[in-house]
Protein backbone atom coordinates (compact mmCIF):
# COMPACT_ATOMS: atom_id res chain seq x y z
CA UNK A 1 0.00 0.00 0.00
CA UNK A 2 2.89 2.29 -0.86
CA UNK A 3 4.43 3.43 -4.15
CA UNK A 4 7.35 5.39 -5.53
CA UNK A 5 8.41 6.98 -8.77
CA UNK A 6 11.82 6.54 -10.48
CA UNK A 7 14.78 7.84 -8.51
CA UNK A 8 12.73 8.10 -5.30
CA UNK A 9 14.51 8.15 -1.98
CA UNK A 10 11.49 6.67 -0.24
CA UNK A 11 7.97 5.32 -0.74
CA UNK A 12 4.68 7.16 -0.29
CA UNK A 13 1.49 5.76 1.22
CA UNK A 14 -1.46 5.17 -1.04
CA UNK A 15 -4.43 7.48 -0.67
CA UNK A 16 -7.42 6.30 1.34
CA UNK A 17 -9.53 3.93 -0.69
CA UNK A 18 -6.66 2.68 -2.83
CA UNK A 19 -4.11 -0.11 -2.51
CA UNK A 20 -0.94 -1.42 -4.13
CA UNK A 21 1.22 -4.51 -4.12
CA UNK A 22 4.86 -4.41 -3.11
CA UNK A 23 7.20 -2.69 -5.56
CA UNK A 24 4.34 -0.68 -7.10
CA UNK A 25 4.89 2.60 -8.91
CA UNK A 26 1.25 3.68 -8.32
CA UNK A 27 -1.84 2.75 -6.31
CA UNK A 28 -5.15 1.35 -7.54
CA UNK A 29 -8.42 2.90 -6.40
CA UNK A 30 -10.84 0.28 -5.10
CA UNK A 31 -13.72 -0.18 -7.54
CA UNK A 32 -17.33 0.62 -6.63
CA UNK A 33 -18.85 -2.26 -4.67
CA UNK A 34 -15.59 -2.88 -2.77
CA UNK A 35 -13.59 -1.14 -0.07
CA UNK A 36 -10.14 -1.35 1.54
CA UNK A 37 -10.18 -4.08 4.16
CA UNK A 38 -6.95 -5.42 5.69
CA UNK A 39 -4.94 -3.53 3.10
CA UNK A 40 -6.71 -4.98 0.04
CA UNK A 41 -9.76 -4.09 -2.03
CA UNK A 42 -12.46 -6.45 -0.79
CA UNK A 43 -15.92 -6.91 -2.28
CA UNK A 44 -18.75 -5.71 -0.04
CA UNK A 45 -21.01 -8.42 1.34
CA UNK A 46 -24.77 -8.54 0.72
CA UNK A 47 -26.64 -5.84 2.64
CA UNK A 48 -23.81 -3.36 2.17
CA UNK A 49 -22.60 -1.03 -0.61
CA UNK A 50 -19.61 1.14 -1.44
CA UNK A 51 -18.70 3.81 -3.97
CA UNK A 52 -15.38 3.80 -5.79
CA UNK A 53 -12.47 4.65 -3.53
CA UNK A 54 -14.31 3.77 -0.30
CA UNK A 55 -12.48 2.75 2.83
CA UNK A 56 -15.43 0.82 4.22
CA UNK A 57 -18.66 -0.79 3.10
CA UNK A 58 -21.85 0.90 4.37
CA UNK A 59 -24.97 -0.90 5.58
CA UNK A 60 -28.13 -0.44 3.55
CA UNK A 61 -30.85 1.48 5.38
CA UNK A 62 -34.14 0.07 6.63
CA UNK A 63 -36.56 -1.04 3.90
CA UNK A 64 -33.72 -1.36 1.37
CA UNK A 65 -31.46 -4.26 0.39
CA UNK A 66 -28.43 -5.15 -1.73
CA UNK A 67 -26.56 -8.14 -3.07
CA UNK A 68 -22.80 -8.70 -2.73
CA UNK A 69 -20.58 -6.14 -4.49
CA UNK A 70 -23.39 -3.58 -4.72
CA UNK A 71 -22.73 0.07 -5.51
CA UNK A 72 -26.05 1.12 -3.96
CA UNK A 73 -29.18 -0.24 -2.27
CA UNK A 74 -32.59 -0.96 -3.77
CA UNK A 75 -35.94 -0.18 -2.16
CA UNK A 76 -38.14 -3.03 -0.99
CA UNK A 77 -41.25 -3.75 -3.02
CA UNK A 78 -44.61 -2.48 -1.77
CA UNK A 79 -45.93 -4.65 1.05
CA UNK A 80 -42.48 -5.77 2.21
CA UNK A 81 -39.91 -4.42 4.68
CA UNK A 82 -36.35 -4.97 5.86
CA UNK A 83 -34.04 -3.93 8.66
CA UNK A 84 -30.77 -2.10 8.05
CA UNK A 85 -28.00 -4.16 6.42
CA UNK A 86 -30.48 -6.59 4.83
CA UNK A 87 -29.71 -8.67 1.76
CA UNK A 88 -33.42 -9.13 0.97
CA UNK A 89 -36.86 -7.90 2.01
CA UNK A 90 -39.57 -9.76 3.90
CA UNK A 91 -43.16 -9.73 2.60
CA UNK A 92 -45.66 -8.76 5.30
CA UNK A 93 -47.67 -11.79 6.36
CA UNK A 94 -51.43 -12.05 5.88
CA UNK A 95 -53.25 -10.13 8.59
CA UNK A 96 -50.64 -7.36 8.63
CA UNK A 97 -49.63 -4.45 6.41
CA UNK A 98 -46.79 -1.95 6.04
CA UNK A 99 -47.32 0.97 8.39
CA UNK A 100 -44.55 3.48 9.14
CA UNK A 101 -42.04 1.18 7.45
CA UNK A 102 -42.81 -1.95 9.47
CA UNK A 103 -45.22 -4.87 9.17
CA UNK A 104 -48.01 -4.04 11.62
CA UNK A 105 -50.85 -6.35 12.61
CA UNK A 106 -54.30 -5.26 11.41
CA UNK A 107 -56.73 -4.20 14.12
CA UNK A 108 -60.08 -5.89 14.76
CA UNK A 109 -62.64 -5.06 12.08
CA UNK A 110 -59.98 -4.91 9.33
CA UNK A 111 -58.11 -7.45 7.25
CA UNK A 112 -55.17 -7.75 4.84
CA UNK A 113 -53.75 -10.32 2.46
CA UNK A 114 -50.02 -11.09 2.40
CA UNK A 115 -47.95 -8.24 0.98
CA UNK A 116 -50.57 -5.57 1.65
CA UNK A 117 -49.72 -1.91 2.13
CA UNK A 118 -52.86 -1.15 4.15
CA UNK A 119 -55.52 -2.91 6.22
CA UNK A 120 -59.02 -2.83 4.71
CA UNK A 121 -62.17 -2.35 6.79
CA UNK A 122 -64.76 -5.11 6.77
CA UNK A 123 -68.04 -4.33 5.01
CA UNK A 124 -71.21 -3.98 7.13
CA UNK A 125 -72.44 -7.39 8.24
CA UNK A 126 -68.93 -8.82 8.39
CA UNK A 127 -66.38 -8.86 11.23
CA UNK A 128 -62.80 -9.91 11.94
CA UNK A 129 -60.43 -10.32 14.86
CA UNK A 130 -57.06 -8.57 15.06
CA UNK A 131 -54.54 -9.97 12.57
CA UNK A 132 -57.16 -11.44 10.22
CA UNK A 133 -56.59 -12.12 6.54
CA UNK A 134 -60.33 -11.92 5.75
CA UNK A 135 -63.69 -11.03 7.26
CA UNK A 136 -66.44 -13.48 8.23
CA UNK A 137 -70.22 -13.11 7.94
CA UNK A 138 -71.86 -12.11 11.18
CA UNK A 139 -74.56 -14.35 12.63
CA UNK A 140 -78.14 -13.26 13.25
CA UNK A 141 -78.43 -10.93 16.22
CA UNK A 142 -74.70 -10.27 16.31
CA UNK A 143 -73.19 -7.08 17.62
CA UNK A 144 -72.23 -5.90 14.12
CA UNK A 145 -75.79 -6.29 12.89
CA UNK A 146 -76.95 -4.36 15.94
CA UNK A 147 -74.60 -1.54 14.99
CA UNK A 148 -75.93 -1.53 11.42
CA UNK A 149 -79.50 -1.44 12.73
CA UNK A 150 -78.60 1.42 15.07
CA UNK A 151 -77.14 3.40 12.18
CA UNK A 152 -80.30 2.74 10.16
CA UNK A 153 -82.40 4.09 13.04
CA UNK A 154 -80.25 7.22 13.11
CA UNK A 155 -80.78 7.75 9.38
CA UNK A 156 -84.55 7.32 9.72
CA UNK A 157 -84.60 9.73 12.65
CA UNK A 158 -82.75 12.32 10.60
CA UNK A 159 -85.30 11.88 7.79
CA UNK A 160 -88.19 12.38 10.20
CA UNK A 161 -86.60 15.56 11.56
CA UNK A 162 -86.17 16.86 8.01
CA UNK A 163 -89.82 16.03 7.23
CA UNK A 164 -90.95 17.87 10.37
CA UNK A 165 -88.97 20.94 9.34
CA UNK A 166 -90.54 20.78 5.88
CA UNK A 167 -94.01 20.71 7.46
CA UNK A 168 -93.11 23.81 9.48
CA UNK A 169 -91.96 25.60 6.32
CA UNK A 170 -95.16 24.70 4.48
CA UNK A 171 -97.26 25.83 7.45
CA UNK A 172 -95.47 29.17 7.51
CA UNK A 173 -96.03 29.51 3.76
CA UNK A 174 -99.76 28.83 4.12
CA UNK A 175 -100.05 31.46 6.87
CA UNK A 176 -98.24 33.97 4.67
CA UNK A 177 -100.59 33.23 1.75
CA UNK A 178 -103.60 33.66 4.04
CA UNK A 179 -102.52 37.15 5.06
CA UNK A 180 -101.65 37.98 1.46
CA UNK A 181 -105.17 37.10 0.33
CA UNK A 182 -106.61 39.30 3.06
CA UNK A 183 -104.44 42.21 1.91
CA UNK A 184 -105.46 41.78 -1.73
CA UNK A 185 -109.22 42.01 -1.05
CA UNK A 186 -110.19 45.52 -2.30
CA UNK A 187 -111.69 47.86 0.23
CA UNK A 188 -114.29 48.82 -2.34
CA UNK A 189 -115.79 45.34 -2.25
CA UNK A 190 -116.33 45.65 1.48
CA UNK A 191 -118.03 49.05 0.98
CA UNK A 192 -120.29 47.65 -1.76
CA UNK A 193 -121.83 45.24 0.69
CA UNK A 194 -123.07 48.24 2.74
CA UNK A 195 -124.46 50.36 -0.16
CA UNK A 196 -127.88 50.12 -1.85
CA UNK A 197 -127.90 48.05 -5.00
CA UNK A 198 -128.10 50.99 -7.55
CA UNK A 199 -125.39 52.93 -5.80
CA UNK A 200 -123.33 49.82 -5.49
CA UNK A 201 -123.59 49.21 -9.26
CA UNK A 202 -122.53 52.81 -9.95
CA UNK A 203 -119.61 52.45 -7.59
CA UNK A 204 -118.49 49.34 -9.37
CA UNK A 205 -118.53 51.24 -12.68
CA UNK A 206 -116.51 54.11 -11.24
CA UNK A 207 -113.99 52.12 -9.28
CA UNK A 208 -111.14 50.96 -11.59
CA UNK A 209 -110.29 47.28 -11.55
CA UNK A 210 -107.78 46.36 -8.91
CA UNK A 211 -104.52 45.10 -10.51
CA UNK A 212 -103.35 41.64 -9.59
CA UNK A 213 -100.61 41.97 -7.03
CA UNK A 214 -97.82 39.39 -7.33
CA UNK A 215 -96.77 37.71 -4.11
CA UNK A 216 -93.36 38.73 -2.74
CA UNK A 217 -90.47 36.65 -4.00
CA UNK A 218 -89.49 35.52 -0.51
CA UNK A 219 -92.74 33.56 -0.24
CA UNK A 220 -91.51 31.25 -2.99
CA UNK A 221 -88.13 30.46 -1.44
CA UNK A 222 -87.51 27.61 0.94
CA UNK A 223 -84.91 28.43 3.56
CA UNK A 224 -82.29 26.02 4.77
CA UNK A 225 -82.67 24.75 8.33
Amino acid sequence: NTFSSAGATGCSNCNAGSTSSSGASSCTVCAAGSAVQAGTCTQCTAGKFALAGSTTCTDCGANTFSSAGATGCSNCNAGSTSSSGASSCTVCAAGSAVQAGTCTQCTAGTFAAAGSTTCTSCTPGYASAAGSSSCTVCGAGSAVQAVVLFKLVLVLSALLVSLFKLVLVLSALLVSLHWLVLLLVPTAVRILSLLPVPLAALTVMLVPPVPLVQAPAYLYSVHCW
